[in-house]
């Protein structure tokens, strides 16, 4: 009675002292392992396999030469370095671009008026703080009903700001209304009145560039 290959493996691990359970399990295949890891070895001093073919795996401790390892080198791409330095700007805006006469309501116009001059901060930083918006206008009229206008024109654009998507709540700015005060050109001409008639909104951004 011719016996198979594999019961021959187990009659010579049961002539070795050991069960026919100690089988190959998946991290030796197709060699016959010992309860202490080893793989059992016949009276000739070779592996004892449960299958014998080409795709057995080739152990050092019965005889075969290690595997090679492949070394791979991982190489970190270098990247560009960046900096990001804070940009502070004074916006000024003259109130005929954002108002009707004697009006404190921001038009459509107004607005997008507001968001060029936002989106135009020095080197096209991005907006992340307005620290102050202040309200200003000409002498003309009481002086009491242009600070009241001049302080609802500075609140009417610190709304608009903060009702946009540039990350800036109210409590982050500070709202003033100068009335006539501070002019920047004389009150007795025209083109005088009409620079003093302003707004200017005090901002700051981020601008990231790469470094030197």
């Amino acid at each position: 009675m011719k016996l198979n290959k594999i019961m021959v493996a187990a009659l010579f691990a049961t002539q070795l002292g050991f069960s026919a359970g100690a089988l190959a399990d998946e991290t030796v295949p197709n060699y016959v392992e010992a309860p202490s890891g080893t793989v059992v070895k016949s009276g000739s001093g070779e592996c004892v396999r449960t299958r014998f073919d080409d795709t057995t795996k080739k152990l050092e401790e019965c005889g075969y030469p290690a595997e090679p390892t492949m070394e791979v080198e991982v190489v970190a791409a270098p990247t560009a370095a960046t900096i990001t330095a804070t940009v502070s700007e004074q916006i000024t805006i003259a109130a005929s671009m954002l108002f009707a006469f004697d009006s404190a309501d921001l038009s459509d116009d107004a607005k997008a008026v507001i968001d060029e001059r936002i989106h135009a901060l020095k080197g096209g930083a991005k907006l992340t703080s307005v620290m102050k918006v202040v309200g200003y206008t000409d002498s003309t009229g009481a002086e009491n009903y242009n600070m009241m206008l001049s302080q609802r024109r500075a609140q009417a654009v610190a709304d608009y700001i903060v009702g946009q998507s540039y990350n800036v709540t109210a409590n982050d700015i500070e709202v003033v209304g100068m009335g006539e005060s501070d002019p920047v050109a004389s009150n007795d001409t025209r083109e005088g009145r009409a620079q003093n008639r302003r707004v200017v909104v005090f901002a700051e951004g981020a601008l990231t560039k790469a470094a030197e």
